[in-house]
């Protein structure tokens, strides 16, 4: 028994412990470690009357900023992204439940009301719950 542990701690140590592939360290081929850069905001709840009707419903979203930078930059501005956010989600649900064209629409102006408070920082908004 001990001879059999002893062969194999040899054979490990003559040949060398595998040594772990760049793909499974989160790099990539090229030596860089890639991230992807999110910032999440809200949920937002919306409750008001429309029309004499209650309308309720919570928003919560997603933003890829470009870079560690504007990550940095859109989260110590929270409430600034809130202040544009919160409008275009009450829009949203005025009519009643969201169609998805009216979340695609709303999506298209949440990203050009973000790119002018905060230019070539934001590359896409999404949606993340939507009820």
């Amino acid at each position: 028994m001990r001879i059999g542990v002893l062969l194999t701690l040899l054979l490990v140590l003559l040949t060398g412990v595998p040594q772990a592939d760049a793909a499974s360290k989160g790099e990539s081929p090229q030596g860089m470690t890639e991230r992807v850069h999110f910032v999440n905001v809200g949920p937002y709840m919306i409750n008001f009357f429309a029309d004499g009707k209650p309308i309720y419903g919570r928003l919560a979203l997603t933003l890829e900023a470009k870079d560690l930078a504007a990550r940095s930059a859109l989260t110590q501005s929270s409430q600034r992204v809130d202040s544009i956010i919160l409008p275009l989600a009450m829009e949203l649900y005025a009519k009643g439940r969201p169609k998805p064209e009216n979340i695609r629409d709303f999506k298209i102006k949440s990203l050009q009301a973000l790119s002018r408070q905060f230019p070539n920082q934001v590359l896409a908004v999404y949606v993340k719950t939507l009820m």
